[in-house]
């Protein structure tokens, strides 16, 4: 991610500001597209009435109730032309807000190009500027431009951000939103409404595949299949998403008590099983001490029969050694059946060794494997969240790519052709505002900045000092053209097409991302100056 510096704007106090506040606008109806609104500061108010009769007027207007204005369709987008220092403010209807603003002054430019809301805070301070206060502040790059309260003199005065009156402030952080579209014009442009065969069209999906797992249901094929529009459709996959996150989590504990149990019977068999080993050694020992008696006694209840040369020469038996013999041997036997038993159940204690170890060993193999599935399951539901915020695409001439973001965040990235690619292209914001045919289309609007080829000229000269930028001869495009010029491959548009709904945007353009766009929590930008 690029390093997220603070926003290099210089507010001159919260008086001054919120003196220039009278500057800002306050508009009729929405207006069409394309429809011209002068810029001019609001009339002067009437001149008051005496102190006490104001008091006594003001009495019934207290007991009034207060309606509030409805809040305008989304997605809304907004449109800073640096040239009238003034701000637009569209959704699909039309106008729906308009102010005065003050953007950089010479030596602190204001960008020109495509932005995003990415940030904001109500009270922000500059951490470049002397801790100065930016209330209301709504950054677009994270190199330090934002739209924020400050003075508004009429002419451009800021160090690149863009400065709104204290009046628009507030109600503009009110309306807006982060994801939503900021475009910065050198002059004055205006969306127009569009309808293209090569525009993208969103995927609508069938519920069941957002649907939990139950055991035994079944769909009819009599039906027919219900449909939902991507935004719908990832509200079900979040659903789903957190039911088999709770489900893997419970599998999770179980598996993890199931450890500690199996654990407790590993260690239980590993002790019956020394203690099996032990008897069995002394069993053994036993056994072979009383074999050793038994063939003591036996060779001495023998020997006196051996040592006689003939039955007449032998001594008479008192019978004592045959009794040691007999003795021994009834000793023996009982050593070797003790040693028998004692094997059986070493025997024993071994296999149940070996069931405890084979049962521990599951139990861990299921603990990972639910630990795997909580892990998917939670990424599953992030990206079911992902899913419910603008899908932002770009389609750049010079890197001849295709890249895709949702929710500030690089979803891929593929190839793609531009016909006659020595051709300017020009640079074109189209926005899906509105749906039709039953929710089942989008609307579209697009803005398009003006080529400034030979600025761009100029500024690459100055190595080091600006980005590279595509240069390309001819005039650019109109958006229909430009739309015209693109291949792109059937499943990258069906990628986009399972999670393009309202508040998508489609930037084409000659140039490759700005260096403004990093890895995460910044969308697909494109600087023209």
């Amino acid at each position: 991610m690029a390093r997220r510096r603070g926003v290099a704007c210089v507010v001159s106090g919260f008086a001054a500001a919120f003196a220039a506040s009278a500057l800002w606008l306050e508009p009729g109806p929405a207006l069409a597209f394309g429809e011209d609104v002068a810029l001019q500061p609001e009339p002067p108010a009437a001149e008051a009435p005496p102190a006490r009769k104001a008091r006594r007027r003001a009495k019934p207007a207290a007991r009034e109730k207060r309606v509030e204005a409805p809040s305008p369709d989304r997605p809304l987008f907004a449109v800073i032309s640096i040239g009238n220092q003034s701000i637009s403010i569209y959704n699909h209807n039309g106008l729906v807000e308009r102010s005065m603003v003050s953007t950089g002054m010479p030596g602190h430019p204001t960008p020109e190009g495509m932005f995003t809301i990415i940030g904001r805070e109500r009270m922000h301070h500059s951490n470049l500027y002397s801790n100065a206060p930016m209330p209301f502040m709504q950054r677009i790059t994270w190199s330090g431009v934002a739209m924020h309260l400050g003075v508004v003199p009429g002419h451009p005065a800021s160090h690149g951000c863009i400065r709104l009156p204290g009046g628009f402030a507030s109600k503009l952080w009110g309306l807006t939103r982060i994801g939503e579209r900021v475009v910065i014009s050198p002059h004055e442009v205006a969306p127009t409404e569009i309808s293209h065969p090569s525009l993208p069209s969103p995927k609508m999906q069938i519920e069941a595949a957002a649907e939990p797992a139950t055991d035994g249901a079944t769909v009819s094929d009599a039906s027919e299949p219900k449909l939902l529009d991507p935004r719908k459709f990832a509200d079900r996959l979040i659903v789903k998403a957190a039911a088999d996150t709770a489900a893997a989590a419970q599998a999770a504990k179980d598996a993890d008590a199931a450890i500690a149990g199996a654990r407790q019977n590993v260690a239980r068999a590993a002790a019956d099983l020394r203690a099996a080993e032990a008897a069995q050694a002394s069993a053994k020992s036993k056994a072979e001490a009383a074999a050793k008696s038994f063939e003591t006694a036996r060779t001495a209840a023998e020997r006196p029969a051996v040592a006689s040369a003939t039955p007449e020469t032998a001594p008479v038996s008192d019978g004592k050694a045959e009794a040691a013999k007999e003795a021994a041997a009834v000793a023996k036997t009982s050593a070797e059946a003790a040693l028998a038993e004692a094997t059986t159940q070493l025997d024993a204690a071994k296999a149940a060794s070996a069931a405890r170890a084979a049962e521990f060993s599951d139990a861990v193999r299921r603990s990972k494997e639910a630990t795997l599935a909580v892990a998917a399951a939670s990424k599953a539901e992030k990206d079911a969240r992902l899913r419910t915020t603008p899908i932002s695409v770009l389609v750049s001439k010079k890197d001849r790519k295709v890249y895709v973001r949702q929710g500030l965040t690089p979803l891929f990235e593929a190839p793609a052709t531009i016909r006659d690619p020595e051709m300017a292209l020009g640079s074109h914001l189209f926005i899906a505002t509105a749906t039709e045919n039953g929710g089942k289309d989008l609307k579209w609007s697009v803005v398009s900045l003006p080529a400034r080829y030979a600025e761009a000229r100029s500024e690459r000269r100055k190595k080091g000092l600006v980005e590279e930028r595509s240069i390309s001869r001819g005039p650019a495009s109109s958006p229909a053209e430009a739309l015209d010029r693109i291949e792109i491959a059937q499943d990258v548009r069906d990628r986009i097409a399972e999670r393009l709904w309202l508040g998508g945007s489609l930037i084409v353009s000659d140039q490759p991302p700005s260096v403004e766009t990093g890895a995460v929590g910044t969308d697909l930008t494109v600087k023209l100056r």
